[in-house]
């Protein structure tokens, strides 16, 4: 009991002193590009970075929690889902990798009828995340998911009212923010996040999920009720699949003064031609418009990472971007069967020189072994200096 008592009393102390200890050191940020199933090879990545921080003199051998190490965490489409599993429910890298396996096999195998628009199940992909969600609750002992007037809630019942702006209160929040597309403003994007000071919508985390994944080619869109006006949104992959611009921008706002010490960007692997699993009778003119969707995609997140690097040719030790070039293509967003192929390309991949020294470089700026910039100059105000 006095043990219990104690770390109730210490812990408001060590939460403030974790906060201020956050608030002066350089800014870490992470994007996730959505992808599908190659996006496990970003989770691959994110490991063996955060493994080789702990594995070094001085280390304990534990990986850290990305949530934990990172002040800001987003994504879109399927990298939408790693950043609020990383980020929003505190997940471990190896529990986030075990639970996207099992989410996309479950989603990518209830194929719907052929005629139907969207390929796939919507109402598949948001029982299996709002059961992700209600377990971690659980886990995590939210109020969601107390036991009420003697009754215990399901995983899933629980999963449906935790909200993405929810408060907990025992640790330091890690911002986390999805992409996704409002239909009914023009395809204007929408960014959910887990932090106040914007104007948008209360949404719950599965709705934040399923909004930031509802390409309409794969999943039906996402319909949030509220007011007199109901809003429809798609997923965010279209022109956003990259979210770097938009994770600078935010960091930018809500950071403002800091140094930024790392900026990582996760891809999903370079495809130079989209594949899809044979979809039966599935019109001729559907299959194409999703490839080409797709084509135009994987372009796109390589053009905006290109854009993006520019910025930091003075500052060669703060934006890293790792993403597998080699042995994906042949891989589509749906072969969730071939993770152990994704596992080998990944691999392949860190083990090349080039790209072992790059992984090094971005563990030394994590460890803060680097010349910081400012956040307005990596968000692209050039005016703006560190003093």
């Amino acid at each position: 009991m006095g043990d219990r008592g104690t770390k109730s009393r210490l812990l408001p102390w060590l939460c403030r002193y974790t906060m201020s200890a956050q608030r002066t050191r350089p800014v870490r940020l992470l994007s996730f590009d959505g992808g599908g199933v190659p996006g496990l090879s970003a989770l691959f990545i994110l490991k063996e970075i955060l493994r080789r921080t702990e594995s070094g003199e001085g280390g304990n051998g534990t990986i850290p929690l990305p949530c934990d190490c990172f002040d800001m965490i987003c994504g879109t489409g399927t990298g939408g889902l790693i950043a609020i599993m990383l980020g929003k429910l505190r997940m471990s890298v190896e529990d986030t990798i075990n639970e996207y396996i099992d989410l996309l096999e479950t989603i990518f195998t209830n194929k719907k009828w052929p005629w139907k628009k969207a390929r796939y199940s919507a109402r598949a992909l948001e029982q299996a995340i709002r059961m992700i969600i209600g377990k971690r609750a659980q886990d995590l002992g939210w109020p969601e998911a107390a036991i009420k007037e003697g009754l215990q809630l399901s995983k899933e019942d629980i999963g449906r009212r935790v909200k993405m702006k929810g408060n907990d209160q025992e640790h330091p929040a890690c911002k986390v923010f999805v992409c996704a597309l409002n239909s009914m403003s023009a395809g204007d994007e929408s960014v959910i996040r887990t932090y106040e000071g914007h104007e948008e919508p209360d949404f719950t985390i599965w709705e934040a999920m399923r909004a930031t994944t509802a390409n309409p080619l794969l999943f039906k869109p996402l319909i949030v009720k509220g007011g007199k006006l109901n809003e429809k949104y798609i997923g965010g992959e279209a022109g956003h699949n990259n979210p770097i611009k938009d994770l600078l921008a935010e960091a930018d706002q809500e950071f403002p003064g800091r140094p930024v010490g790392l900026i990582l960007s996760l891809g999903a692997g370079q495809r130079d031609v989209i594949h899809l699993s044979p979809a039966g009778l599935i019109p001729k003119l559907q299959l194409r418009g999703v490839v080409n969707l797709f084509q135009d995609i994987a372009t796109e997140c390589e053009d905006t990472h290109q854009t993006v690097g520019e910025r930091f040719l003075d500052f060669p030790n703060i934006y890293f971007r790792f993403n597998v070039d080699q042995g994906m293509q042949e891989i589509g967003i749906e072969d969730w069967a071939r993770r152990g192929e994704i596992l080998a390309h990944t691999g392949a991949y860190m083990r090349r020189s080039e790209v072992e020294v790059e992984i090094d470089r971005s563990v030394d700026s994590i460890k803060g072994k680097n010349v910081p910039m400012s956040i307005s100059q990596a968000a692209g105000h050039r005016e703006a200096s560190l003093n």
